[in-house]
């Protein structure tokens, strides 16, 4: 092969690996401690805990913010305790233990159904290079939204043994044969 096509493949090659966007797997392990929940209809907020851990070897990790999606507009996620509850940083290795993410917030007249969403915490290793607002991880997360079952009250059942004990007794003074 031509040393000049060989050059030109190289440095073709160099450029496009030095341009080309690098593909990295999330900086921070988020661990919903209940991803899926179950609801009453009626039920207006469901709190979301979870862990985070930084397992990097090296970097600190600064959590900066966060963004979320959710498959329906009736449905919304307060980012609050992430602010409130949240550390400001993770250093190498470093677990933040349990605590409340995000809540998700229903109407409460919302229709039974699965609604789901993705919670993303963003930041990055450093305050100032670019990195502030990272996509670090993301927790995907559902709230299934069931109708209450009607349960009966003892009376209820009282007043309908009553009512079979009474067709009984007529059925036996009518004379009525079994």
């Amino acid at each position: 092969m031509n040393k000049r096509v060989i050059a030109v493949l190289s440095v073709a090659f160099l450029l496009l690996f030095a341009f080309a966007p690098m593909s990295r797997a999330d900086s921070l392990d988020v661990t919903l401690t209940e991803a899926n929940q179950t609801v009453v209809q009626g039920t207006t907020v469901v709190e979301f805990d979870a862990s985070i851990l930084n397992p990097s070897t090296t970097d600190t990790i600064y959590l900066n913010g966060d963004s979320s999606t959710t498959s329906s507009l009736l449905v919304s996620v307060d980012d609050s305790p992430f602010f409130a509850n949240a550390p400001y940083y993770l250093t190498p290795g470093q677990s933040s233990g349990t605590f409340a993410l995000f809540d998700v917030d229903l109407p409460a007249d919302l229709t039974d159904g699965i609604y789901s969403g993705v919670f993303s915490i963003l930041g990055g290793p450093d305050g100032g290079t670019g990195t502030d607002f990272d996509d670090l991880s993301d927790a995907n997360f559902s709230v299934d939204v069931v109708n209450p079952v009607a349960t009966p009250e003892p009376s209820t059942l009282l007043l309908l043994g009553i009512g079979f004990t009474g067709l009984l007794f007529l059925r036996k003074r009518l004379h009525f044969p079994t």
